[in-house]
C-alpha cells in the first residue's frame, strides 16, 4: 500500500503546475465602484505557450464593468511595469447590501495606479465559445 501511495503522490505532483504570477497588491478602497449585480461566470480561456521573453507573467481574464454592463477582458502574458504589483479584480458586499467591485489594476509605490501593460501574447477562447468582443454579461 505504501508503494501505491507513493506512486499516486508522484502522479499528482506531475499533474500540478502553475503559471508565473506577478507580485500581488491589494486594491485601495477608492478603487471599488458600486455595481448593480455580480459578474457572470468567467469565460474559459486557452493559455497560449509562454513567450520566449524574460520576466513575463500570466494575468487571468476578468469581467470589467462599463457603465451598464460587464465586458470580458482577455488574460494574457505580460511584462510587469517596473516596480509594479497587480491587484486582481475583487467584489464584496457592504453591510448595507450594495455590491462593490474593483477591476484588476497595476499599482506602483504608495498604491499609485500604473498603466496596464499590453499583452505579449493574449489568451484565446476555445472554438464555439462566445468571444470577449461580443460577450457583455447582461
Amino acid at each position: 500500500m505504501i508503494r501505491g501511495s507513493w506512486f499516486l503522490a508522484l502522479a499528482l505532483l506531475g499533474c500540478g503546475g502553475s503559471l508565473p504570477e506577478p507580485e500581488h497588491a491589494e486594491p485601495p478602497l477608492a478603487a471599488y465602484v458600486e455595481v448593480p449585480y455580480p459578474p457572470p461566470a468567467a469565460l474559459a480561456e486557452t493559455v497560449p505557450p509562454r513567450p520566449e521573453r524574460d520576466g513575463v507573467v500570466w494575468i487571468d481574464g476578468e469581467w470589467v464593468y462599463h457603465g451598464d454592463a460587464f465586458a470580458w477582458r482577455r488574460g494574457g502574458w505580460v511584462v510587469p511595469p517596473p516596480g509594479g504589483r497587480f491587484a486582481a479584480w475583487r467584489t464584496w458586499y457592504r453591510r448595507d447590501g450594495r455590491l462593490m467591485m474593483a477591476s484588476g489594476t497595476w499599482y506602483g509605490p504608495r498604491q499609485t495606479r500604473l498603466r496596464r501593460p499590453e499583452p505579449v501574447r493574449e489568451a484565446t477562447t476555445p472554438p464555439n465559445e462566445v468571444t470577449s468582443e461580443s460577450q457583455t454579461g447582461r
